[in-house]
C-alpha cells in the first residue's frame, strides 16, 4: 500500500464497481486473475471459487477486492487526478484505454461524457454521479444514451 496519496473515497465505490461490470468485469476482460486489474463481482471473477458469477451480488469484500484493484494500478496518478478535482483523468490508463486512447486488448468501452465515462471521472471528482452509474450497471452492452 502506497500511504499518503489520496484516493477517491471508498464509500461510492460499489456504484463504481457496478457499472463496470457489464464492459470491464466479464470473466473474459477484467473479472479472472491474471490481470493487473481485477474486477471482482456478479458478473466476473468471484472470492468464492464455488460460486458461479451470476448467482449471487457482489460482496463486500469483492467490492473493496476492486477498490484496491483499481486505485493501486498507478497511485501517483490517480492523486493528482484526486487531489486536482477529477481534471485530466486521461492521466489515468483506466481512462485512456477505456475512452480508446491507448491501444486496449477491450477496445473502447466508453466515449467522454457517456453514462459510463460520467460514473467514473464524476466519482474521481469526488461528486459521483449516480444517476449514470445505475444507467449504466443496469444496462446491457452495448447500452443506448437514448432514453
Amino acid at each position: 500500500a502506497v500511504v499518503g496519496l489520496e484516493k477517491p473515497e471508498r464509500e461510492s465505490f460499489p456504484k463504481v464497481a457496478d457499472a463496470l461490470q457489464p464492459s470491464c468485469g466479464t470473466l473474459d476482460c477484467h473479472g479472472q486473475r491474471n490481470r493487473n486489474l481485477r474486477l471482482y463481482g456478479g458478473r466476473g471473477l468471484r472470492f468464492d471459487p464455488s460460486s458461479n458469477s451470476a448467482d449471487e451480488p457482489t460482496t463486500e469484500d469483492e467490492y473493496q477486492a476492486s477498490y484496491l484493484s483499481l486505485t493501486g494500478l498507478e497511485p501517483e496518478a490517480l492523486d493528482a487526478v484526486v487531489h486536482s478535482g477529477g481534471l485530466d483523468p486521461e492521466r489515468l490508463s483506466l481512462l485512456r484505454k477505456g475512452r480508446g486512447t491507448e491501444r486496449h486488448k477491450g477496445g473502447t468501452q466508453m466515449l467522454p461524457g457517456d453514462p459510463l465515462d460520467r460514473c467514473i471521472v464524476s466519482w474521481l471528482a469526488g461528486r459521483i454521479d449516480a444517476a449514470a452509474c445505475d444507467r449504466v450497471a443496469s444496462a446491457e452492452r452495448p447500452y443506448s444514451d437514448s432514453p
